[in-house]
C-alpha cells in the first residue's frame, strides 16, 4: 500500500537490522550473522517539497546480537543517526536520498497517510593484508507521520 504523501514529518518507531559478514583469507572463510533491534528511538525525518529536501534529526541505539562459529555475543551501540540531511527523489517504490553527491536508495515497503516503512540493503567489500571482508546488511525502518 504505497499511496500516501511522503511530504511531512515522520517519527521513527522501529529499526531492525539483519545481515552477515564473511571474512576470507589464508584458505579459510569465517561467517558472522547479526541481528539488531533499536531502542531509545528519538529521531525524525522531515520531507519537504520545493525544494525536495530531507532533514534528519535525532538518534537511536541498537542492541546488536552477533553469532560466529556457534558463539553469540550481544552489544549495545548508542547514539546512531539514520542519515545525513540531503535531497530526495521518489520513482515508483524507490526512495533515493543524495548527500554530498552520493545517492542511496531504499525500497518503500509501505507509504500511507500515517505509516512509512523503508528497506535499505547495504553491501561492502574491503580487502587488507590478504584478507577480504564482505558484509551485507538489510535495514527495515518504520515511521509514523506526525
Amino acid at each position: 500500500n504505497n499511496n500516501g504523501n511522503i511530504v511531512g514529518v515522520w517519527k521513527g518507531t522501529a529499526v531492525d537490522y539483519t545481515g552477515n559478514t564473511t571474512t576470507s583469507g589464508q584458505g579459510q572463510n569465517i561467517t558472522a550473522t547479526y541481528v539488531g533491534e533499536a531502542y531509545d528511538i528519538d529521531y525524525t525525518l522531515t520531507f519537504t517539497e520545493n525544494p525536495q529536501k530531507v532533514i534528519s534529526d535525532g538518534s537511536y541505539s541498537i542492541e546488536l546480537t552477533t553469532t560466529v562459529n556457534g558463539q553469540t555475543t550481544t552489544q549495545n551501540v548508542e547514539g546512531l543517526t539514520f542519515l545525513e540531511s540531503g535531497d530526495w527523489t521518489m520513482n515508483a517504490n524507490t526512495l533515493s536520498i543524495t548527500v554530498d553527491n552520493e545517492t542511496n536508495d531504499a525500497s518503500i515497503m509501505e507509504l500511507t497517510d500515517n505509516t512509512l516503512v523503508l528497506k535499505a540493503v547495504e553491501s561492502q567489500t574491503m580487502s587488507q593484508g590478504g584478507f577480504t571482508v564482505t558484509s551485507t546488511t538489510e535495514v527495515i525502518l518504520s515511521f509514523t507521520k506526525q
